[in-house]
């Protein structure tokens, strides 16, 4: 099986786990814990979760960690990251605002680089904390997308 087949149900598998188990998953959709079971297992590899059930269960997973687990598995298969967008659009006075955390993150981002290449070797454990100040910065900039849109009259 394929790296992104493997993560689709190793994605499932954390969405179920979200939603309850099995057999609460089973109570909030339209097929069986048998079924769900067969979804999330490797060792089935002709069996994924239908789309609808995802729709029904991913929303019920949000208090779990890598939320929303088979969404963004699939976005990252298909070479895409997966941001959150602003709940709540922020308006034109939040301009400044955002503009400075924007600063602020790039500026993050910009210190964490030259420290990690202090010794001219950027280690795995540094690069995971240059990523976080790379995720922390697209949050902002997509808020930012929001507001601009917002005032320009073209909600996205």
């Amino acid at each position: 099986m394929k790296p992104e087949r493997i993560a689709l149900k190793l994605a499932t598998a954390e969405m179920l786990k979200g939603c309850g188990g099995l057999e609460a998953s089973a109570g909030f959709c339209r097929v069986s814990k048998t079924k769900l079971h067969e979804n999330q297992s490797v060792s089935r590899p002709d069996s994924f979760v239908a789309i609808d059930v995802v729709q029904d269960l991913e929303p019920l997973a949000r208090d779990r960690e890598g939320w929303p687990h088979v969404t963004r598995a699939l976005a990252a298969g298909l070479g895409f990251a997966l941001v959150r967008l602003p709940e709540s659009t922020p308006s034109g006075t939040d301009l400044l605002m955002l503009l400075a955390k924007l600063s602020k993150e790039g500026g993050d981002i910009a210190s964490e680089i030259c420290k990690a290449l202090a010794d001219h070797v950027v280690e795995p454990a540094e690069a995971s904390v240059i990523r976080k100040q790379v995720r922390e910065q697209i949050e902002v900039a997509v808020q930012l997308d929001a507001a601009l849109a917002a005032i320009e009259g073209n909600q996205e």
